[in-house]
């Protein structure tokens, strides 16, 4: 599920520091970048995978926050599904959102990414009206579990009005394929809704950057251009 591997098509990862304020996260790029941009990875968390898709956005002109969703709950004990299900399961989603929107205030952030677990929370932070830039990877339209739970996307995403970006596949087994023709619909009622829709491809398809099948390789390439135009990248 998801990034848990590195992509040689990102350069390696350059740190420049960290952060401890409403969240933590690793700093990367410039101080003085053009753009401020914040990511929000997945349940594995911030891996090499992000790290050096961190870097690849940093390298583009902007200062980017690698957000730690997990701060306080501890490293991975090893990289499975299992371990990292039961590491979210503990992270309370209403509070983190609310702490993240905050964070992005005092921070002046231009534009968030968001990736399967982060791809949810952008669904989130659009019925919020939040004035940032939204992308989305594979987020959960269906609303995921939680103690502290969100707003099911479903019950609200036709009637919003705040502008998002989500980059969708369709042949993701994780958010499922009636979830996202579901989704498909409702872009077709809410033109807010900006739905890039990869047939070919599946759940965690940007790592396709790397496949030798020019089809998934090219979904990947282009949802990576989208996202980087909805970024002013």
């Amino acid at each position: 599920m998801c990034h848990g591997t590195p992509s040689p098509s990102f350069p390696k990862p350059d740190v420049k520091g960290e952060i401890s304020a409403e969240i933590d996260a690793l700093v990367f790029g410039e101080d003085n970048a053009g753009k401020k941009i914040a990511i929000i990875p997945d349940i594995y968390g911030l891996n090499q995978f992000y790290r050096g898709f961190s870097t690849y956005i940093a390298e583009r002109g902007a200062r980017v926050y690698l957000v730690n969703p997990f701060a306080g709950l501890g490293e991975l004990p090893e990289v499975t599904r299992e371990a990292a299900f039961a590491r979210r399961h503990k992270v309370k989603d209403k509070e983190f959102v609310d702490r993240f929107e905050t964070f992005c205030s005092s921070q002046s952030v231009d534009g968030v990414i968001g990736f399967c677990l982060g791809g949810y929370y952008v669904f989130e932070l659009a019925r919020r009206n939040v004035s940032q830039d939204l992308v989305g990877f594979y987020g959960f339209p269906q609303g995921m579990q939680n103690d502290d739970p969100l707003a099911t996307p479903f019950d609200y995403l036709e009637s919003i009005g705040k502008p998002h970006t989500s980059l969708m596949p369709g042949q993701d087994a994780s958010v499922g394929p009636d979830n996202v023709a579901k989704l498909a619909e409702m872009a077709k009622v809410n033109k807010g809704i900006d739905l890039h829709f990869y047939e070919e491809s599946g759940h965690g398809f940007l790592t396709d950057l790397d496949s030798e099948d020019a089809t998934l390789k090219a979904n990947a390439t282009d949802a990576l251009a989208q996202c980087e135009r909805v970024l002013g990248l």
